[in-house]
């Protein structure tokens, strides 16, 4: 890429002109800037973040690639639909994995782990916007799946989380679940459980937990 190209503003300058122009899309597609089964076409894309249509090419290839964007030959790409199915197939995958994985997390976390997944739930009790509790939620979640020490898990995770923002984005009326005392009370009631390495109790409540959410989802998105 020509080091005259002009570049997205406002991310990491470390990154490749290819992998910002990506994430800004991809975040446009996350907070639903961007709707489900909107059209992307190439040279609206270059003309509207300032870049040719290489970037905006590899970008697009990137995102289809990650399930983000269908690809419509001729055409251009299709910001991919969110289906109840979707939704079902998602928090099926999370209980799969997530109750096991707080399971090994309590038995291998410190203290202080510990200690910064509770600052994690006070800052999501605190929020004072959307943004700002998704984030709090979000590393709580993928902190307990990078403390179970399964690289891939968490992997997967960091892919659930960024399906589960884009819903609360979609549906407006589930923000203001993300700070409600049922939220925060099974977060805290998880962390006191992973202390006293109550096993049991641990797998319990995020397997309830995340019923609840799919539950929360599923009539939250009945409005879209």
């Amino acid at each position: 890429m020509s080091s005259s190209e002009p570049e997205p503003s406002g991310r990491d300058p470390r990154l490749s002109l290819t992998e910002r122009t990506h994430a800004l899309i991809k975040e446009d597609i996350l907070t639903a800037r961007r709707l489900p089964e909107s059209m992307l076409v190439e040279h609206e894309l270059a003309r509207e973040y300032g870049v040719s249509k290489t970037p905006i090419r590899e970008a697009l290839r990137l995102l289809a690639h990650d399930g983000w964007v269908l690809v419509l030959p001729r055409k251009g790409y299709l910001v991919r639909p969110l289906r109840f199915e979707d939704v079902r197939e998602i928090f099926a995958l999370r209980q799969m994995i997530e109750p096991p994985l707080v399971v090994e997390a309590a038995k291998r976390s410190s203290p202080e782990q510990l200690d910064a997944l509770e600052r994690h739930i006070d800052d999501q009790a605190a929020a004072a916007s959307t943004e700002a509790a998704l984030n709090a939620a979000t590393a709580f979640h993928l902190d307990i799946a990078r403390l179970s020490g399964n690289r891939r898990a968490e992997r997967i995770m960091l892919g659930v989380t960024d399906e589960v923002r884009r819903m609360h984005y979609l549906a407006p009326n589930l923000r203001s679940r993300l700070t409600e005392d049922a939220e925060i009370r099974d977060h805290r009631d998880l962390v006191s459980a992973m202390r006293r390495l109550d096993i049991e109790r641990a797998y319990e409540i995020m397997d309830r937990h995340s019923q609840e959410s799919l539950r929360q989802k599923l009539e939250g998105l009945t409005t879209i």
